[in-house]
């Protein structure tokens, strides 16, 4: 006699889940452009270079990459919504801060801080989403993730530059601070709804003074963080953000350089590119989960983008077919986000999803630290057109490892 199927739960419970955490989310990349957004009006307003504005960035970057395996670790050992709403309330204050300092020293503190805050996110929200959002819905709920990040970048220089305009530098700053607080005192309000089996067993675990059943399968601590698993999946990470890096920082310039069309539809051509990875982020996440079969639409997704990325930088299409171009490959580019994010799933441990999230994510940081150079690079050496072929090639490297850590899921 077989047992029973566990019944899903009703959408409505799912989807309060998928939008608080997609609401933590926003706020994430939405105050990593918050600085970029303001470079004009800093550097007019305090004379400080590009390069000690860009130093603020780099500085929170960093610190992000550098603080997320532990916070992965952390969040596996106390839970992930505590940390989530905490590390929500100090990245909103230390935006705030920048509104309230006087001195560059003070943004350099505060952007330590914040970047260190905003390593919380991807383990925290990974670890809730998979404990908490039903299996056959979780594709979707990994796709509506990353869209909501996605807005964030969007909508920060939309709402950064008029505030800025109409009012003040310190004004947009404490604005977008403040819109953070209350999103984080949402979540203290909803706390519950964040709440997964794993936490309450951790909980019960504690209170009773009782330790945790022993599993074969899992690594404790750091050990897991040396399998062949998780270090071909951050090594996926590493090469997949660099070849997208390139065509994220640096197409525009590399366009305009050899082809005749205006920077205008160039630039317009990225934009497409951005909005289609929101779309492609949806139907992803909507494919995985009814198809079953998310490495496929991995498979035919990275191997189309690789082949019309190295169409774009042999052939010199019209503008408008290169926007067209443009808009379907970032369509399949953001298919891959939730194939990749439901493969760390099923291969980590279930006392361990924040540890295997935060390292593995900590190889985008990694990848987005390297691609300046080795673009810049092949820019200042007269090699536009390879800025395409290199991230052609960097996504058949990406193939490569995520086939080689889906293996391991197999075995």
């Amino acid at each position: 006699m077989t047992a029973p199927a566990t019944p899903i739960p009703p959408l409505s419970r799912d989807a309060r889940v998928i939008g608080l955490v997609g609401a933590a989310h926003f706020f994430s990349h939405f105050y990593q452009l918050v600085l970029p957004s303001l470079f004009v009006f800093m550097a007019e307003s305090t004379g400080r270079s590009y390069v000690e504005l860009g130093l603020l960035v780099t500085v929170f970057s960093v610190m992000s990459g550098v603080v997320q395996t532990p916070i992965g670790i952390m969040v596996d050992k106390i839970g992930a919504r505590w940390p989530l709403i905490l590390g929500s309330a100090i990245l909103s204050a230390s935006v705030l801060g920048y509104g309230l300092v006087n001195s560059y020293e003070g943004m350099l503190v505060l952007a330590v801080i914040g970047g260190a805050a905003n390593a919380i996110y991807h383990p925290a929200d990974f670890s809730i989403l998979a404990g908490k959002v039903h299996e056959k819905r979780l594709g979707r709920a990994f796709s509506l993730h990353s869209v909501a990040g996605n807005m964030g970048w969007a909508l920060a220089p939309v709402v950064m530059v008029p505030l800025a305009s109409f009012y003040s530098i310190e004004t947009a700053f404490i604005v977008a601070g403040c819109m953070g607080l209350a999103t984080s005192a949402v979540l203290v309000l909803q706390v519950g709804h964040l709440d997964t089996d794993t936490n309450r067993e951790k909980r019960v675990q504690r209170q009773t003074k009782t330790k945790p059943a022993a599993t074969g399968a899992a690594n404790p601590g750091w050990k897991l963080l040396l399998t062949r698993a998780a270090l071909l999946l951050l090594a996926f990470q590493i090469i997949h953000a660099m070849a997208f890096g390139g065509i994220r920082n640096f197409s525009v310039a590399a366009l305009t350089a050899f082809t005749d069309n205006p920077t205008e539809w160039i630039a317009a051509a990225l934009t497409g590119y951005l909005i289609g990875a929101s779309v492609g982020n949806l139907a992803g996440g909507y494919a995985a989960d009814k198809t079953g079969r998310p490495h496929l639409i991995f498979y035919f997704s990275i191997l189309s983008i690789a082949a019309m990325t190295a169409l774009i930088g042999t052939v010199d299409m019209s503008a408008v077919v290169l926007v067209i171009v443009f808009v379907i490959a970032g369509a399949l580019n953001g298919t891959l986000l939730p194939v990749r994010d439901l493969l760390v799933r099923a291969l980590a441990p279930k006392e361990q999803l924040g540890t295997l999230y935060g390292f593995t994510s900590s190889g985008l940081s990694l990848g987005n630290a390297i691609t300046p150079l080795i673009y810049g690079w092949l820019m200042d050496n007269g090699n536009p057109r390879w800025i395409f072929y290199t991230s052609a090639i960097l996504m058949l490297g990406a193939l490569a490892t995520y086939v080689e850590a889906r293996n391991e899921q197999v075995k």
